[in-house]
């Protein structure tokens, strides 16, 4: 990565991984410009400061950008950690927490998150609906689904926490 502030490579990791808008990053960009333009290769500042935030496509056109300054390693590492947090802090639905599981286990190719967390679970919970799907089901049958959720929910806790463990030990190894 370049040399990035903490901020700055908070604020693009955080954009990639849509938690925050274009709009909100785009407030960013403007508030933070001065700091910008010491950190970015000229042409990127100018990129980020007249960039049409407006477009159809804006994000995937920011995210290409973006991209390349980002060390794709780095960004799975911090995404995983970020999430398996969220689990283990319960700031997340479990059913949607194993789904984002499966989608970073397959974006890191397979071999970087256990199987189990990236899709044995998943698999296990595949036809529990996640909260925005509960109007969908009557509430005996949504209270069925959930017992499993909260069946296996010490189990994903643990294992989270376990694979948080390890990433945090070889932390220094990758840096």
């Amino acid at each position: 990565m370049h040399h990035l502030t903490e901020t700055t490579k908070q604020t693009f990791l955080q954009l990639l991984d849509d938690e925050i808008t274009v709009k909100d990053f785009e407030q960013w960009v403007y508030q933070y410009s001065v700091n910008l333009e010491k950190e970015l290769q000229a042409d990127l500042h100018h990129d980020l400061i007249s960039f049409n935030y407006n477009q159809k496509d804006s994000f995937t056109r920011l995210k290409d950008k973006i991209f390349s300054l980002v060390d794709n390693e780095e960004f799975n590492i911090w995404r995983t950690k970020k999430l398996l947090v969220d689990i283990i802090e319960n700031k997340i639905d479990l059913v949607l927490a194993t789904r984002k599981l499966r989608k970073l286990y397959f974006d890191t190719g397979e071999n970087f998150i256990p199987i189990t967390l990236g899709i044995g679970y998943e698999s296990l919970l595949d036809d529990v609906p996640i909260p925005s799907e509960y109007k969908q089901w009557n509430s005996e049958g949504l209270k069925e689904k959930l017992k499993k959720v909260a069946w296996h929910r010490g189990d994903i806790i643990n294992d989270a926490k376990t694979f948080l463990e390890t990433l945090i030990r070889n932390e220094h190894n990758w840096a």
